[in-house]
């Protein structure tokens, strides 16, 4: 008896530790989900402000539109907005489908990731 209970409590320390560690991978993901598509975003800044030495102003549609583009390809859902001249936010949900918790009734953990690009200008890697 006493051996059953030792591994069964042993599985579910191991099943927990699974479980726990796909989620944590699962939120590591869609951080760097949320930052690639803020840096594809920034990329889309309104040229003609750029080219006359006025400073580089994201462009909102382009910029928003691009880094849901670059969400929609990497299969995640997520939004994206432009959150000032030179910045823009993204945001991205998604889930984690338990392999051990769905014993207990878990069967997914939600997991978000948010990260937030700056536009700027550098000269030969110094920021003007």
């Amino acid at each position: 008896m006493f051996v059953i209970v030792l591994a069964t409590s042993f599985l579910l320390m191991v099943g927990l530790a699974v479980d726990v560690a796909g989620h944590l991978h699962a939120m590591q993901e869609a951080r760097a989900t949320a930052r690639e598509a803020a840096r594809v975003g920034g990329q889309e800044v309104q040229t003609p402000t750029g080219v006359r030495g006025l400073g580089v102003v994201a462009d909102p549609g382009r910029a928003a539109a691009a880094a849901e583009a670059y969400l929609y390809q990497a299969g995640v859902a997520g939004s994206a907005s432009v959150t000032g001249p030179t910045s823009i936010a993204v945001t991205v949900t998604s889930t984690y489908p338990t392999k051990f918790l769905s014993i207990i009734g878990v069967t997914s953990l939600s997991a978000t990731g948010s990260a937030q690009a700056r536009i700027t200008r550098s000269v030969e890697g110094v920021e003007q």
